[in-house]
Formats: C-alpha cells, structure tokens, sequence
C-alpha cells in the first residue's frame, strides 16, 4: 500500500475540494517472478465511495493477482479521492473508501484522477521496469468511468480499457461532460461489459432504479457511440458464451433464474483499435466472477454472472493491443 500527497492546480478541482493538496493511496501488487524486460501495467479501480480494497478482494477475487504470477505483469488497485463531492449525498461506504468522478468533476485539462494515474506510473518507474506501451485500465462502476476518462484523456497512456458495469462517459455530447478528449482517444481498444438488470446504470437509456433522476443514455448506444468515434462499422461476430452455473440471477427482480453472456466481436478499426461489448443478461451491478456476491448485498446490487472470471477476459483482452 502506498500513499502520497497529490498537488492540485486546476482552479475548478481546487475550489471543488476546497484544498490545493489531497491525500491519495493505491495498491500494489508486484509478482517475485517479473521479468527482467519492461512488463505491463494492469490499473483496476473501485466503484463509488468503495476502495482499491474492495475491487481487488470483492469484485474481482484478486484474480489479476494469479493472473499477474502467471503472466507477469504488474498490478494496481487505485482508490478515489476522499474528499466527498460538493453536493454529494453518498458517504464512503468502507474504510479508505473513495470517489472517482471521472468525466462528471469540472476540470481544465486533464481530470485529476488521470493525474493520480500519472503520477502513480512515475512513482512505480523509479522501482520497476514499466512497458509504457502496455499499460491497461480496468474497474467496476465509477471505475469503470475512469477507464473511459482515461481513454479520452490519457490516450497516449493506455492501450486498452475493459469497463464494467461503467458510468458510461462517451466521446462526444452530454456524456463528455467536462472531460477533454485528446488526439488518439479514438484509437484505445475497449472491451466493455453491460448488464441487463443493473439497477444503479440503466442499461436502457433512462433512469435506473437506484438514480430515479439520472438520464442515463443507454449502455448500446454509449457502444454506439465509441463505435462510431473509433470508426468501426459492420456487424459483430456473437458468441454466446456457455451458461456454466445456474441460479446466478436475482429472480425476484430480474424473472430470470440463470444469467448469460453474450459477446460481440466487432471488426478491427483503421489503426487495428477494437471493441468488444459483453451484454450479461439478468445480471446486475456487479463484476462477472465465478464466486457468487453475499446474498446479503442482492436486494441492492443483484446477482453477479459466474459463467466467467471477467479478469481473465479483460486480460486476453489487453492483451491483444499495445500503444503504437
């Protein structure tokens, strides 16, 4: 775990969090066995009012861990800011807990959670052989936002990106928001992940059950959109991933007994960017893992799909692309 003092000199950041310095913490997982070549650099990042505790144990099983061991590459777990928002409703769930707003924050610039991103990335460099163009983010919910944030303004940072159950920042329109995109964010592969039965992020474009006021535009049509931004056209190649595991739908809620996924392949874009889009039917805010979530938290957040171990999936994912 390391911690570090963030300097902040963006004039809207600074009047939203009404300090010119925060406290910022991340995690870090380094496998023994790192090559002695430059290795790639996996971000993972919590939702809303969460910590970089709660996505590696909870969300993701710290499967990027053995994956890590595995493969070698290195991992880190962010964490938001613990400045609570202006306005802002929602405490911090958990201890260390956070808020990644993304596109959402007014800025100047670059966000100042890409500059968290950055200076993160300068930090490890003096310790590990970072590959710079093998550097990939990925995260649940409002992490998922910030992979998007990342992408549009960090694109000569990250190859890739694989948001799941994200907020869903798109390129252009009202869900830039205050986001900047930068020359390149067009050519950042994603693998994106939706789910059907999300009651925080509606998949269809309206309110979801726990934002009754938002105007979500829709997760197809924000694949729609980064489509059309990274000029990929035609229809995708589907493939109806195998329902392994029965029962890992909230059936009072979703009618469903069983959650599936479906996976479209979209064709290479010019400068070989791809999308691919996970629709995971009857599943809800939640990260697809063969460990099924505390019944406890389903009445809320639903059931999580355990057909896959979406890590593995974002994984094979990231690696097909590096920065050119």
């Amino acid at each position: 775990m390391v911690t570090f003092t963030q300097e902040l000199s963006d004039p809207a950041t600074v009047r939203a969090l009404g300090a010119n310095k925060v406290a910022r913490r991340y995690l870090v997982y380094a496998p023994a066995n790192l090559p002695a070549k430059p290795a790639p650099l996996v971000f993972v990042f919590p939702g809303y009012t969460t910590s970089a505790e709660a996505v590696a144990f909870y969300s993701t099983q710290t499967r990027f861990e053995s994956l890590a061991d595995r493969d070698g590459f290195i991992v880190v777990y962010g964490n938001g800011l613990p400045n609570r928002p202006h306005n802002e409703p929602m405490p911090i769930s958990m201890p260390k807990g956070g808020f990644l707003q993304g596109c959402f924050a007014d800025h100047a610039g670059e966000g100042v959670d890409v500059q968290y991103v950055r200076q993160i990335v300068s930090q490890l460099e003096t310790e590990l052989k970072i590959d710079r163009a093998r550097i990939y983010a990925t995260g649940i919910s409002a992490g998922g936002g910030m992979s998007f944030e990342l992408a549009l303004e960090a694109p000569d940072l990250v190859a890739a990106i694989a948001p799941v159950v994200p907020v869903p920042f798109q390129p252009r329109g009202p869900w830039l928001f205050s986001c900047h995109p930068q020359p390149g964010y067009e050519r950042v592969s994603i693998a994106m992940l939706a789910a059907t039965n999300d009651p925080f992020v509606s998949y269809a474009p309206g309110a979801s059950r726990q934002y009754p006021n938002a105007p979500f535009p829709g997760m197809e049509e924000t694949r729609d959109a980064w489509l059309a931004a990274m000029r990929i056209s035609g229809p995708p190649e589907i493939d109806k991933l195998p329902d392994a595991v029965q029962g890992d739908s909230y059936q009072p809620q979703t009618g469903l007994t069983s959650s599936t996924i479906e996976r479209q392949r979209y064709r290479l874009g010019p400068d070989g960017q791809e999308l691919w889009y996970y629709k995971a039917e009857g599943m809800g805010h939640c990260w697809p893992n063969p460990t099924q979530s505390w019944s406890g938290i389903w009445e809320l957040f639903g059931k999580t799909n355990q057909d896959i171990d979406f890590a593995d999936h974002a994984w094979d994912f990231f690696q097909r692309h590096s920065r050119r």
